[in-house]
């Protein structure tokens, strides 16, 4: 199939590729492609090159290889202003018909019919060159240039006379080479179409169709017409519709509320809001700032609330109490709060007690307020000062109101604590994994868990489960708080890596092997960081497959020194039992007893607060004749050194 020829009133232009062929003459080698890429100027119609290169078909057929090679391309694929006045030329001159004269610029030239003799010489004059022929002309033109009887138009051939006429009339129209023929009004005027048709003049536009293009709309005649589509050009304008008006105008209102919020003077109704919370809590209130907040959720904050009796010591302080409001009960009689949250708060068992009493308050029917969710950021749950920091979670309240526990958590989820006020106790229980006291604590501790009841100032933990140093501590503890800090208990200990306990207790690393035993314990000192350092304890032990590092009884009976002397080394054994006593001076260890193959001794051991050894160990070999060789032990505990008697 022949490719489509292109529209006569196209426009091309060279492409990016087309003008780097026009430097490149390999890229277009054939002459006629080449000649017509060198016309293309982006201003001439196909129809202009086609006059330029006078070979219509050449030109066509060439344009359309060269836009189909991408040297070329359509500059305006719509109607422009220019070719618009093009076709309403070429419309212009297909309806004028036949031209009013041989002058006339519109339209061709046709020959006129032969004219009836006017004259008395006409037959003769007819056969001659400079005959005469009648030209008619329009009834306007007759109108325009008769004296009222007869029109005339000028004759186009010239006349080969060299002399015109000695007395031409006075209405007639001459030239210097021509001649002029008289018609009448009836003869010059019939079957002759206007010079310009009336479908080719654009009537002026109405003032409604101005109105319209101003305002962007269509004009009513825009299609009516035979004319060209003319489009007008206009500028561009924003146009307000009425949805854009109208999200215009709420987010206007947004800002607007937005300011008055945030300008509100709220601190003139701070006495107002602290009789209303009081009344709701039971309790006595106070309320430093108050201020609207919009992140992370809009509401109400409240700065430094103070709630409670604080010379009984049960006030609770708030740093920030944020309060989420039901928007459709602010002008109710009883404000509903859809959430409640309470930062910065450290949570006694006096504290949760003082809040289980104002839930109570706020569940009664006279109650201004209501909660209908509260929870806790940045909590501490203490006990004496005692306790567990950065905790977040929420109160738990019943379908009426009440509260009825406290569930919190750390923020990485190491630890949970929970809290049920029964009664006029409240009863405690806490699990942890992979939990440290304090960021820089030497214990950590693998998994805990106990259960315990506060009471008064007595905190009683009933069951406690902790795996620390790789074995297994359970026991029960008591805390008091009516005086000086003091705790007492029993616990018992299973597996536990005696080198590790070793370190953490500060007597070095050196002992190796599995632990376990029993323990009773007290203490009391004036604060709890300094209570683990005043213990009294006292109990038994057995260590189990380890090593006495320092302490090398055989190469010490081998020797048979009777000076002291570092020897290094190590004593290994099966079994190491015994009897243990604790104390904030020293750590005692009786009735040892040791089993190490063919090795058996016995003996005690003592280790001050400042590391210095004292004791004797009885060594006895089995096989040989000689009694039990007794070993002195001194030194310290780092560098110990015996001594064979």
């Amino acid at each position: 199939m022949e490719p489509e020829l292109p529209d006569s009133e196209l426009i091309y232009a060279k492409t990016t590729s087309g003008e780097d062929a026009m430097l490149q003459r390999t890229r277009v080698v054939q002459r006629n492609l080449r000649m017509v890429l060198i016309l293309v100027d982006g201003n001439a119609t196909v129809a202009e090159l086609c006059d330029k290169t006078g070979n219509a078909q050449l030109t066509q057929s060439a344009l359309v290889e060269l836009e189909a090679d991408g040297f070329i391309e359509r500059r305006v694929d719509e109607d422009s202003v220019w070719k618009n006045g093009r076709r309403l030329a070429q419309q212009i001159r297909s309806k004028a018909g036949q031209p009013a004269s041989e002058f006339s610029l519109f339209g061709k030239k046709a020959a006129a019919p032969p004219a009836p003799p006017s004259l008395p010489d006409a037959d003769a004059q007819a056969d001659t060159d400079d005959a005469t022929r009648l030209v008619p002309g329009s009834e306007d033109n007759g109108e325009r240039f008769s004296n009222g009887a007869r029109s005339f138009l000028p004759i186009s051939q010239p006349s080969p006379s060299t002399s015109p006429p000695s007395s031409p009339p006075t209405d007639s129209l001459t030239g210097p080479e021509s001649r002029t023929v008289f018609l009448s009004k009836e003869e010059a005027t019939p079957e002759v179409p206007a010079v310009w048709p009336a479908s080719s003049v654009a009537p002026a536009p109405t003032f409604l169709a101005r109105v319209k293009a101003f305002l962007g709309g269509a004009s009513e005649d825009s299609s009516a017409g035979d004319g060209p589509d003319l489009k007008p050009l206009r500028r561009r304008r924003i146009h307000l519709t009425w949805p854009l008006v109208a999200l215009l105008g709420v987010v206007a209102l947004s800002v607007l509320l937005v300011l008055i919020t945030l300008l509100f003077p709220y601190s003139r109704y701070l006495p107002e809001l602290e009789s209303a919370l009081a009344e709701s809590t039971g309790q006595k209130a106070s309320v430093e700032d108050m201020s609207v907040t919009f992140y992370p959720l809009p509401g109400l904050l409240l700065a430094n609330v103070r709630v409670g009796d604080a010379t009984a010591g049960e006030q609770i302080h708030i740093a920030e109490l944020r309060l989420r409001p039901e928007l459709d009960t602010l002008f109710s009689t009883k404000i509903v709060f859809r959430e409640m949250e309470l930062r910065d708060i450290e949570l006694t068992a006096k504290a949760i007690a003082s809040l289980s009493r104002m839930f109570e308050a706020a569940a009664r029917e006279s109650a201004g307020a209501s909660v209908q969710r509260v929870t806790i950021s940045r909590a501490k749950v203490s006990f004496a000062g005692l306790g567990f920091a950065e905790l977040n979670g929420e109160l738990a309240l019943s379908a009426d109101g009440l509260l009825q526990s406290v569930a919190l958590r750390s923020a990485d989820r190491s630890m949970k604590v929970e809290a049920k006020p029964a009664a006029d106790q409240l009863a405690v229980t806490a699990e942890g994994v992979a939990w440290r006291p304090s960021p820089k604590s030497p214990y950590r501790f693998d998994s805990f868990a106990f259960k315990g009841k506060v009471d008064g100032p007595v905190f009683v933990i009933e069951e406690m489960d902790l795996r620390i140093f790789s074995g297994r501590v359970s026991g029960a503890v008591i805390l008091r708080s009516d005086g000086p800090p003091a705790m007492a208990g029993e616990i018992a200990f299973e597996r536990i890596r005696a080198q590790g306990f070793g370190a953490a207790l500060g007597v070095g690393d050196q002992f190796e092997g599995d632990l376990a035993g029993d323990l009773r314990f007290s203490a009391m000192a004036r604060t709890w960081p300094a209570i683990l350092q005043a213990v009294h304890a006292e109990g038994n032990f057995t260590i189990s497959r380890g090593s006495l590092g320092g302490i090398d009884l055989p190469e010490a009976i081998r020797r048979a020194s009777g000076t002291p002397a570092t020897l290094g080394g190590a004593t290994r054994f099966e079994q190491l039992s015994g009897a243990i006593r604790l104390t904030p001076e020293r750590y005692r260890f009786s009735r040892l007893v040791l089993q190490a193959g063919t090795m058996q001794s016995t003996g005690q051991l003592e280790v001050s607060s400042d590391l210095q050894l004292r004791g004797r160990m009885d060594v006895q070999m089995r096989g040989r004749a000689d009694a039990t060789v007794p070993v002195a032990i001194s030194g310290t505990l780092k560098t110990p050194q015996l001594e064979s008697r």
